[in-house]
């Protein structure tokens, strides 16, 4: 059976108390503390079908919250990624998926890829087909005609916003690109 996963993390402390309710009661420091915790298998998927059948896949968490990733030093969140993905291959996955904030540290996965024996995958090619999937449902729901629309695509040039971009430019009528960087967003 083919096996997949998918790193995740707590977005908060909130979501650290969900699933270890044990630590609601201790002090701030000791729940910043979780980052020490090794990565552990969350829970199982079942139930995916494939083109090449039925598959299987994990969750595996990674307790490090958003702020966490973005505050601690790379060397340390890759060291932490790279221990989930592990974890990941271990329970025989044989690609892992990285969730969330994991997606966007440094450069993209690479680093994450190279510390394992187990193809990686940011999920940026989901997270474009989910957002043209829902914005072209969205206009159908509100009887807008695309070829006729103003669309706004916000970070677009990033790598999930730019391929949105070159996308829908051949679908809409009028396309507004808004991002950080002056000359990347003129390169698009």
């Amino acid at each position: 059976m083919n096996k997949f996963a998918f790193i995740i993390h707590p977005l908060e402390k909130d979501d650290i108390f969900r699933k270890l309710k044990f630590m609601r009661r201790w002090p701030e420091s000791l729940v910043d503390a979780a980052r020490f915790i090794p990565p552990f298998k969350v829970s199982t998927i079942t139930g995916v079908e494939g083109p090449h059948g039925a598959c299987e896949g994990l969750f595996v968490g990674c307790p490090l919250t958003s702020t966490q990733i973005l505050k601690l030093p790379q060397d340390y969140v890759y060291k932490k990624i790279i221990q989930a993905g592990r974890v990941a291959a271990k329970h025989g996955a044989k690609i892992v998926g990285l969730g969330a904030m994991t997606s966007v540290v440094g450069d993209a996965g690479i680093t994450v890829a190279k510390g394992l024996d187990i193809a990686v995958t940011t999920g940026n090619s989901y997270t474009v087909g989910t957002a043209l999937e829902g914005t072209r449902e969205a206009a159908r729901l509100m009887g807008q005609n695309l070829k006729k629309s103003e669309v706004l695509v916000l970070g677009a040039t990033g790598s999930i916003g730019s391929v949105c971009a070159r996308i829908l430019a051949r679908d809409v009528g009028y396309l507004t690109l808004l991002a950080r960087n002056t000359s990347r967003l003129e390169r698009l």
